[in-house]
């Protein structure tokens, strides 16, 4: 299906949540290994797991935003130039909510890996 058609047939709510479960699973992961594996305290593990999280998060949020304000001037230009015929506005929304929905299931991973030792 083309990105295109996306608003016609309907989103994928499937992606996010796997795209949010992947996010999950890599940060526990990543808590795991900082914490059994290399041998730091559960609070340097999580002080370096939630931020890494974090960041995929927070990109998807700022841009989507920009992609929201300026997607059609951009998706216009690109075209207009012969850069990308393939790119549309909603493609790139959707991209950056898949972002942000990796980021959040790897804050909620980080914060569920932590709980068992009060971080």
């Amino acid at each position: 299906m083309s990105q295109a058609g996306v608003e016609a047939a309907g989103r994928d709510w499937g992606l996010f949540v796997r795209a949010a479960g992947y996010g999950a699973a890599a940060a526990f992961a990543l808590f795991y290994v900082l914490h059994l594996g290399v041998g730091v305290t559960p609070r340097q593990a999580s002080e370096v797991t939630f931020p890494l999280a974090a960041l995929p998060f927070s990109v998807g949020l700022i841009g989507w935003s920009g992609v929201l304000m300026s997607g059609d001037a951009i998706e216009g230009f690109s075209k207009e130039l012969g850069i990308s015929e393939n790119w549309t506005a909603e493609s790139g929304r959707q991209a950056m909510a898949l972002l942000t929905a990796f980021g959040l299931g790897g804050m909620v991973g980080a914060a569920i890996a932590g709980a068992p030792y009060g971080v």
